[in-house]
């Protein structure tokens, strides 16, 4: 939880898209797999209320940067790779907080101090290249394995059982054992009707947050399996590592064990990270939410974009006070919406 780091919010800009597009800055402030978070402040918008609603969340939809603005190569916006309601797609940044009044938007990004690039990687940086840093083929592979999928769209057998599955995440968080029951049960029996309806099984279908956990895990394991396979004991050794460190890049809670039950199988040889990854897991992942994607100690806090005004998040010292009403607004954001109910 968030609630065990504490954090300061500086208000460094009045505009978010010429301090996050302008060119020479734009490498320095952002990065490629960094995560968007947003709400959607509009009171008709009932779905995205229901959201943060039903998560005690300040959060209702994430996103992927994918691609940064450099006007050298053509590019003069930042664009973003998300999962909407009728598929997936990629959209700019300046729609993604436009209108001001309308959109309030938190950057968080993985450290990647625990990453171990194997030794084709380490020697093939660019040291004239700000984007090139430690861990960026990881990064370039996370938003490779997003827009891998964004001819994935929706049908009502994937909705019905990702509600179940939300419905019963739910219940599980307030306590409600018999909702939580039936809910189970009618995520598994969509899951059957699902797979009996998709013959393509490695097609997996999303909702937002899911899209980027699934994003940040598919990467990593990929990297791990072909790691394997090189005949180099080097390279081996920095798959192993890497396996490991799964755990790093998973942003909810994990009460039950499912991300290092999936690590021992593989580890004590039960299970090859090649084989299909369980539907235990994949159900994991898939479900996390914008309020899991908020509260994880997985990923640091960049910059909170609230009323128009960029505010930069650092961590600060215990027992720190807000100097200002609107710091004190941007750091209540990064908190469940009712504290008191976390």
């Amino acid at each position: 939880m968030t609630g065990t780091i504490n954090y300061r919010a500086t208000n460094v800009a009045p505009d978010p898209l010429d301090y996050f597009l302008k060119e020479e800055a734009t490498h320095a402030y952002v990065r490629v797999s960094d995560v968007v978070l947003r709400a959607n402040q509009k009171t008709t918008d009932v779905f995205s209320r229901l959201i943060r609603f039903g998560t005690n969340s300040n959060w209702s939809h994430t996103a992927l940067l994918y691609l940064l603005s450099d006007p050298h190569q053509g590019f003069d916006n930042t664009f973003l790779v998300e999962a909407m309601t009728t598929g997936i797609r990629v959209a700019s940044w300046r729609n993604e907080v436009m209108p001001f009044e309308q959109f309030t938007v938190g950057i968080r990004r993985l450290p990647l101090d625990w990453y171990v690039e194997t030794p084709q990687e380490a020697a093939s940086h660019n040291p004239h290249d700000p984007e090139d840093t430690h861990g960026i083929a990881y990064l370039r592979h996370i938003r490779g394995m997003a827009v891998d999928q964004i001819n994935n769209l929706y049908d009502q057998d994937v909705i019905d059982e990702l509600t179940a599955l939300y419905v019963k995440r739910l219940a599980d968080y307030y306590h409600v054992r018999t909702l939580s029951d039936v809910a189970n049960n009618i995520a598994q029996w969509f899951a059957k009707r699902d797979a009996q309806h998709n013959l393509d099984s490695s097609v997996t279908r999303f909702i937002c947050s899911g899209l980027v956990q699934y994003s940040f895990f598919a990467a990593l394991r990929r990297r791990i399996i072909n790691a394997l396979a090189d005949p180099n004991p080097a390279v081996h050794d920095v798959a192993m590592q890497n396996l490991s460190n799964i755990p790093r890049i998973i942003f909810r809670t994990d009460q039950e064990g499912v991300i290092p039950d999936y690590i021992q199988q593989i580890q004590a040889g039960k299970l090859k990270i090649s084989d299909d990854v369980p539907a235990r897991v994949i159900n994991f992942l898939k479900t996390t939410t914008p309020a899991d994607v908020n509260l994880s100690q997985n990923l640091t806090w960049r910059y909170v974009i609230y009323a128009g005004a960029v505010w930069q998040i650092d961590e600060a010292p215990a027992g720190y006070v807000p100097q200002s009403q609107g710091e004190q607004a941007v750091l209540a954001l990064m908190k469940p919406m009712h504290p008191g109910q976390a």
